[in-house]
């Protein structure tokens, strides 16, 4: 069996169309949802990989004043700290056009993020979930949003109801607050954009076994995932 049959499976010969590809089709998501609702919602991820598609999304034509745009994750530091997801937002996806969007950060200055969480979810009841679009990366050890596989909460961000919840991966630097598993997989489209080989290996182990544990990106590899690929 072809490994890659088990999720919607896309390949791109360079980050540049796979961006664009994106761009497109969260765009089209975006507007067919604030047609249907009046509003729309996205979370996205951090890293270097989706930089091209946040600037790509930015200039598209979207009614961008009925779009609320959040993290699927954050390490928790201050948004002008160099690591910061928020920051990486800012500078990249809340420009141009995509500037007049309803930005909802995650962190929250002068509590942990253990302590932030239920502020987080409470401000996170009055928007609208399930979430429309949700973006999603992958490190080589198996890990998306915040739940790692090392991580002493990885199984409350498999069984809790929440929104978000707080994790102290051991393998990388910072606590952190993520989207759980219950909203993950809650989206009504679900996106994993990675790049390289070796990401594309790590895919094809993840779908080559079940343990979820190990590698928690299993949990969430499915037929309606669309997952996109470029080297």
């Amino acid at each position: 069996m072809d490994l890659l049959s088990k999720v919607n499976y896309r390949a791109f010969s360079d980050l540049q169309l796979q961006s664009e590809f994106l761009a497109d089709t969260v765009a089209q998501i975006l507007i067919q949802q604030i047609a249907t609702s009046g509003s729309a919602t996205l979370a996205v991820s951090g890293g270097s990989t989706p930089k091209l598609f946040f600037t790509s999304l930015s200039h598209r034509d979207i009614p961008w004043e009925k779009v609320t745009i959040t993290l699927v994750d954050d390490r928790w530091v201050e948004p002008s700290h160099a690591d910061s997801n928020q920051q990486l937002l800012q500078n990249n996806l809340l420009q141009n056009r995509a500037a007049a969007a309803n930005f909802m950060p995650l962190f929250r200055s002068g509590l942990t993020a253990s302590d932030a969480a239920a502020v987080i979810n409470a401000d996170f009841a009055d928007v609208k979930q399930p979430f429309d679009v949700v973006l999603l990366g992958m490190g080589n050890d198996g890990h998306t949003a915040s739940l790692f596989p090392c991580s002493p909460e990885i199984d409350q961000g498999f069984s809790t109801q929440d929104t978000y919840l707080a994790t102290q991966p051991s393998t990388a630097p910072y606590s952190r607050i993520s989207l759980s598993a219950h909203a993950i997989c809650s989206a009504r489209h679900l996106f994993l954009q990675i790049k390289g080989e070796d990401k594309h290996q790590t895919l094809q182990k993840a779908l080559s076994a079940e343990d979820q544990l190990s590698m928690p990106i299993r949990h969430f590899l499915n037929p309606t995932t669309n997952v996109i690929w470029c080297p």
